[in-house]
C-alpha cells in the first residue's frame, strides 16, 4: 500500500550512555540490533539531552520545549511539586501525528501521570502503574527479573503481540515502544549475565583521578555517600549488570523490529532511538543520577533510520544538538507541516550535510533530584561547557572538554579563559531568559510546587 507519509517508530531507553554501544565503540557492549540500527541510518555522536531526570527529559522530549518553557523540571513528587505536564497548554508530538491522520500507540513507560489519550496516543498502555506478580511472571518466563522492572519486560512482550496481530486500516502508523531499562535496580538478566567478565571491565578515568579540587562542595559529598560507586569490584560489577539490561532491551527492539519487517512495514518507517538521560556509572567516582552536569548523565545515544533506502553525507554526525529538537525532527523527517509549537528547530540541516555546522550549542538545565537540589542551566559546545548553579550557592563551573574530556579540572574564574566563560556565560543567560526561564524562588514556590503554572485549560 502507498503512503503519503511514512510510519514512524521511536525507542526510547532511560538512563542509558552515549557509549554503551558497538556501533559507539565500546568493545564490550552487545548490542547487535543498535549496531545494525546505525548501519541502516546515522547516528549522533553528541546529542545532549535537555535535562538529566527521567519525567523533565521527557516531557522535553515531546513537546520539543526546554523543561522550564513547558513547566516540567523535576520528577513530580520531589520536594511535594506536582510539575506535570498540560497538554492542552503543550502541544506534544502524539497530538501533531495523531491530527495529521496517523494512528497513534504508546507502550511502556510514561511517566507522566497523565492518560495516554491526552498525550495523543489512542492505543496502547502506560506501564507505570503496572504491577507484575509472581503467577503472571512465571507465566511470561520473566521470574528472575525484579518485580520493579518485570513490567518493562511484559510492556516489550505486549508491544510484539500487538503487532503480531496487526492489521493495516490504512493509516501510517506512529509508534513509541518506551522502556525503563537500563535504569536502576541494576540486576544480571540471566539470559546475557555470562556474557561479562567483570574484572575485565574498565572504569572511567575520571572514577581515578577526579579530586573535585575547585569543584561545588556537594559533589564530593556525593562521591564519598550513599552515592558513591563503591570500590572497584563493586563498580564493575555494576557495570556488568548495566551492560546485560542493554542487551536485554536491545534484544526487545529487535523482536519489536522483526514484527514490522513481517508486516512488510519496516522499508517505510522512521525510526528514532534515543534515551532520556544517562547515568554516572562509576564517572567520577558517582553511581547513578542526580544533580551533576557531566556528560555521562546529558550525552545521549541517538540515531535515525530514514524510509526507504537512502544514503548519507555522514553516518556518524559528531554536531553538538539537543533533545529539543527531535519533535521538529521527526515531523519534518515525516513530510508533515512544521509547527509553531515545536519552535527550536530540526537536525535535518545536519543529517543532510557533510560537515558540522558552525557555532553549534546545546543548552541544558537541572533543578532537582532525590539526593539534592543544586539548580543549574549550561550550555555545551564541541570544546566547551560552562554551567550557572542559581541557587543559594551562585556559582559557575566550566571545562576545557577539548583538552579535558573526562570534566576533571574547573577552569572557571581562571583569567586565561575569561573572554570564553564570559561568552558562554552571555549565550546561556540570553537563552534562559528568552525561554522564560526564572529564579529559583519561583520553582520553590508553593503556586509552581502545585502545578498552578501547567492548570489545564479547557
Amino acid at each position: 500500500m502507498t503512503r503519503e507519509h511514512p510510519h514512524v517508530l521511536i525507542l526510547m531507553c532511560d538512563q542509558m550512555q552515549a557509549q554503551r554501544m558497538g556501533c559507539a565503540g565500546d568493545p564490550h557492549a552487545r548490542t547487535p540490533f543498535l549496531d545494525r540500527l546505525a548501519g541502516e541510518g546515522v547516528r549522533f555522536t553528541h546529542m545532549i539531552s535537555a535535562h538529566g531526570q527521567c519525567v523533565p527529559s521527557r516531557a522535553s522530549f515531546i513537546t520539543g520545549l526546554a523543561p522550564h518553557e513547558c513547566g516540567v523540571v523535576i520528577n513530580y513528587g520531589f520536594y511535594d511539586h506536582q510539575n506535570r505536564l498540560a497538554p492542552s497548554r503543550h502541544r506534544t508530538m502524539g497530538q501533531s501525528f495523531r491530527d495529521a491522520g496517523y494512528r497513534t500507540a504508546y507502550f511502556g513507560k510514561c511517566h507522566f501521570g497523565l492518560p495516554l489519550q491526552s498525550l495523543g496516543y489512542d492505543e496502547g498502555e502506560d506501564y507505570d502503574p503496572r504491577r507484575v506478580d509472581d503467577d503472571e511472571a512465571a507465566e511470561r518466563g520473566i521470574s528472575a527479573v525484579p518485580k520493579s522492572l518485570r513490567r518493562d519486560y511484559v510492556a516489550a512482550q505486549d508491544t510484539i503481540k500487538w503487532l503480531a496481530d496487526y492489521e493495516d486500516d490504512g493509516r501510517p502508523l506512529f509508534l513509541t515502544f518506551s522502556t525503563n531499562l537500563p535504569h536502576p535496580p541494576f540486576f544480571h538478566d540471566p539470559d546475557y549475565a555470562g556474557n561479562y567478565d567483570v574484572d575485565s571491565l574498565p572504569l572511567p578515568v575520571s572514577y581515578y583521578e577526579d579530586t573535585f579540587e575547585g569543584k561545588p562542595a556537594f559533589q564530593k559529598e556525593h562521591a564519598d555517600g550513599d552515592h558513591s560507586a563503591g570500590d572497584e569490584p563493586q563498580a564493575r560489577q555494576e557495570l556488568a549488570q548495566y551492560l546485560s539490561m542493554i542487551e536485554a532491551m536491545d534484544t526487545q527492539f529487535a523482536a519489536i523490529t522483526a514484527q514490522l519487517q513481517r508486516l512488510g512495514m519496516w522499508e517505510d518507517t522512521l525510526v528514532l532511538f534515543v534515551a532520556d538521560h544517562g547515568d554516572m556509572m562509576g564517572g567520577h567516582g558517582i553511581s547513578k543520577k542526580g544533580t551533576l552536569p557531566y556528560d555521562e548523565l546529558y550525552r545521549v545515544p541517538c540515531m535515525f533510520k530514514l524510509p526507504g533506502a537512502q544514503s548519507f553525507e555522514r553516518e556518524v554526525i559528531d554536531d553538538v544538538v539537543s533533545s529539543v529538537q527531535l519533535a521538529g525532527s521527526l515531523l519534518r523527517l515525516a513530510g508533515l507541516p512544521q509547527e509553531s509549537a515545536f519552535h527550536h528547530g530540526d537536525l535535518c540541516e545536519s543529517i543532510e550535510t557533510d560537515a558540522p555546522q558552525s557555532g553549534q550549542c546545546a543548552f541544558f538545565e537541572h533543578y532537582g533530584a532525590y539526593w539534592g537540589g543544586q539548580p543549574f542551566y549550561g550550555v555545551r559546545t564541541a570544546d566547551w561547557k560552562w554551567i550557572r548553579y542559581f541557587g543559594e550557592a551562585n556559582c559557575e563551573e566550566m571545562y576545557h572538554l577539548a583538552s579535558d574530556p573526562h570534566e576533571l579540572k574547573n577552569v572557571a574564574g581562571s583569567a586565561e579563559v575569561a573572554d570564553m566563560q564570559a561568552e558562554l556565560a552571555n549565550k546561556a543567560d540570553q537563552w534562559w531568559l528568552q525561554t522564560g526561564g526564572r529564579d529559583v524562588a519561583y520553582y520553590e514556590s508553593d503556586s509552581f510546587r502545585r502545578n498552578e503554572h501547567n492548570r489545564e485549560t479547557t
